[in-house]
């Protein structure tokens, strides 16, 4: 039986506190302080899983990831029904197998071009890549999008991270309001009363700290190039090939863009 007066008195209680309404903090503010501290902060790494990958990887799944590596992103794809992964690079030579399991539904491929013509045809429903296409040109990027259109079922979902020197450079420009640490003590104190508590040289932080990346002047490849795709050119590029665009940077990461965009 409901207890009425039980649940008047507990709809009563809140007349009591909280005057002004209660605030814990701003959701739209990535660093906003609470009370969940020490338990509010959160890797941008799983922050994108569970925003990327959770909600679209189930047993149907038919995944495909550009750049696996060492399969630190694949394992988050496994409960998939298929996952085949691609990379300029060999499983040995990544140690993939090291880390995911052997299993007959993990297809490790090394590729020598864009083309992706050892792929099926309207076979994937998802699509994942981090960490990997910020090393490829813009060029390599668009035949990537123009020979994967095909490879994939439509309404399939894509998330791409890519390098976006403008983002990149604001969260640089921007460190100390980005930095969780330097925002809460450096509001008490001054950045070189901070570091002198730290008992860090102000001149040597300041000298090697992160740096703003200037523009690129070539598009000459070598080996682990950071290339400026650019977020508006790249999500451009995708739109001019047929792509829906859902949300140009999904805002998991404060330092690069990710894109989630589907084939229609």
């Amino acid at each position: 039986m409901v207890n009425h007066k039980k649940l008047e008195d507990e709809i009563q209680g809140f007349q009591k506190i909280w005057v002004g309404g209660y605030f814990e903090g701003d959701p739209l503010d990535p660093l906003t302080k609470s009370t969940y501290a020490p338990f509010e902060a959160m890797s941008v790494l799983h922050a994108t899983y569970l925003r990327c990958i959770k909600p679209y990887v189930n047993h149907k799944t038919i995944a495909l990831e550009i750049g696996p590596g060492g399969g630190a992103w694949t394992k988050t794809l496994l409960p998939s029904s298929e996952i085949w992964a691609i990379d300029a690079q060999s499983a040995s030579h990544t140690n993939f197998y090291s880390y995911i399991p052997r299993a007959e539904k993990v297809r490790y491929m090394q590729v020598n071009d864009f083309s992706c013509t050892e792929l099926p045809d309207n076979y994937f429903d998802y699509m994942f890549s981090f960490g990997t296409l910020c090393h490829v040109s813009f060029e390599g990027i668009e035949e990537y999008a123009k020979n994967l259109k095909n490879k994939l079922k439509p309404g399939a979902n894509c998330f791409w991270m890519i390098a976006d020197y403008e983002k990149y450079n604001s969260c640089v420009n921007n460190f100390y309001d980005q930095d969780r640490f330097f925002k809460i003590v450096t509001k008490r104190f001054s950045l070189r009363k901070t570091l002198g508590l730290l008992r860090i040289p102000y001149h040597y932080f300041s000298n090697n700290g992160p740096k703003t990346r200037p523009p690129d002047k070539d598009d000459f490849p070598s080996p682990g190039r950071w290339y400026n795709a650019g977020l508006a050119r790249t999500c451009a590029m995708l739109k001019d090939l047929g792509y829906e665009v859902l949300d140009p940077d999904v805002g998991t990461c404060l330092r690069d863009p990710i894109i989630h965009f589907r084939k229609v």
